[in-house]
């Protein structure tokens, strides 16, 4: 009994402070938004209004993936950045498909054949030269 009560306890002091962290991160993006609007626009904000703009902006946690690399090129007097990244798809179908981007077996067999199709051609050809 005195576990369980200790183990109640941790969890709802832990859930307090998720959720004074998650009201500070809040604060903090909100803080951030709002410093670029001039004073008097944002005082006219309500609460529900900057949370669905929080929500819109999605002021959320970074996405990790398996595969990372993100680099910053020089070239001449300007940088240009270079990412790739790499990892297991975590939106819906539907969401896929409504952005245009869900592909079906014809996408990947042509894919395939761009790829395929030439390598044959070089093999056949090292193949019938030599």
């Amino acid at each position: 009994m005195a576990l369980a009560e200790l183990d109640s306890r941790k969890r709802n002091s832990t859930d307090e402070s998720a959720g004074s962290k998650r009201k500070k991160d809040s604060d903090l993006f909100i803080k951030h938004y709002f410093s670029r609007i001039s004073p008097e626009v944002a005082a006219t904000f309500t609460d529900e209004q900057k949370h669905a703009i929080k929500q819109m902006f999605g002021a959320r946690e970074i996405a990790r993936h398996p595969v990372e690399f993100r680099r910053s090129i020089p070239f001449g007097r300007h940088r240009f950045y270079l990412i790739f990244l790499s990892g297991r798809e975590r939106r819906a179908f539907d969401r896929l498909k409504t952005e245009g981007q869900a592909t079906g077996y014809v996408a990947y067999a042509l894919a395939g054949a761009f790829w395929l199709v030439p390598s044959v051609a070089i093999a056949a050809m090292l193949y019938f030269f030599s």
